[in-house]
């Protein structure tokens, strides 16, 4: 999945919120979903009035900048060579309709170079004097902040809490030596067990919560990978729940005046409420009591949640 301001998104599932933003967006402009079978013509929907044409592009999954800006220019490379390729079946759908604007519509545009592809690719498709086109034909990149106000009024419709954007929905990665997390836990354990047991409890003690704290830090990566794979929109929202949940914990850490355990159980605790309040009926309590207890586990290592 790619992750926008907007949410996550796939191919199919982006071209469907674009079908919907164009149908509300232009229909007093005559827009015309053209559906991808039995054939894909490198046009996705157009207006009969002012001859606007649409292709939608998102990718299955997130790139860094340099292979974003490739696939993009790549779309727009394959796809308007289809104009030539279908222009037959297009003169078809497009009735006396001459194309005047073609758009790709892209979540993010990952470089500038885009527009400057654009513009080369206007010139040769002008070149190739098509019934289809326009004598002006120009092709243009949009990505989600052209159409952010209808986006955000379809959420609204359907229910959906809106994104402003702000929070990652990725957590940040882990950067030092696992030596550090260790030193990590081993040091909070023994604040969080510190005078709750008799002096020949305690080492048996801080050996169980070292290993159960340890193991929750290792297996909170691939749970959530878990999670990323069979529902990748559930994840890209915890992910956001939690990074926002996590300048909460600075701010009461920072405040703390009881014990270092009471301070990990109002965390976990809170953490696993504001899961299940958000995100269910996808999430339930049980798994958002595991999901908590790994997260914190994982705060404990990076020092998020510290006690001094």
């Amino acid at each position: 999945m790619f992750n926008t301001p907007y949410g996550s998104f796939d191919g199919n599932s982006w071209e469907r919120l674009c079908q919907q933003v164009f149908k509300k967006k232009f229909a007093a402009d005559g827009y015309q979903h053209i559906p991808a079978t039995p054939g894909d013509f490198g046009l996705e929907g157009f207006t009969t009035t002012t001859g606007y044409g649409f292709q939608c592009y998102c990718p299955n999954e997130s790139y860094g900048d340099k292979e974003l800006h490739e696939k993009q220019r790549d779309k727009i490379t394959k796809d308007l060579k289809k104009l030539r390729t279908y222009e037959r079946d297009l003169k078809k759908l497009l009735g006396t309709t001459k194309l005047r604007r073609w758009y790709l519509v892209t979540p993010t545009i990952a470089r500038n170079e885009l527009v400057k592809h654009a513009r080369t690719k206007e010139a040769e498709v002008r070149g190739w004097n098509l019934s289809i086109l326009a004598p002006d034909f120009e092709v243009l990149v949009h990505d989600g902040e052209n159409y952010a106000a209808e986006i955000q009024e379809l959420q609204l419709a359907f229910g959906m809490a809106l994104d402003f954007g702000g929070l990652p929905t990725v957590l940040p990665p882990l950067g030092d030596a696992p030596e550090v997390y260790e030193n990590n836990i081993v040091r909070k354990t023994k604040a969080r067990l510190n005078g709750r047991f008799a002096a020949d409890k305690v080492a048996a003690k801080e050996a169980e919560l070292n290993q159960r704290t340890r193991r929750e830090f290792l297996e909170h990566d691939s749970h959530f990978r878990r999670i990323n794979d069979q529902a990748p929109t559930i994840h890209s929202r915890l992910m956001r729940l939690i990074n926002g949940y996590e300048a909460h914990v600075l701010e009461t850490r920072a405040t703390w005046e009881g014990s270092p355990q009471q301070l990990t159980d109002k965390v976990r605790e809170g953490l696993a409420e504001r899961i299940s309040k958000e995100l269910a009926p996808h999430i339930d309590e049980t798994e958002a009591a595991l999901i908590a207890r790994l997260m914190v586990a994982r705060w404990i290592a990076v020092c998020e949640l510290d006690y001094e």
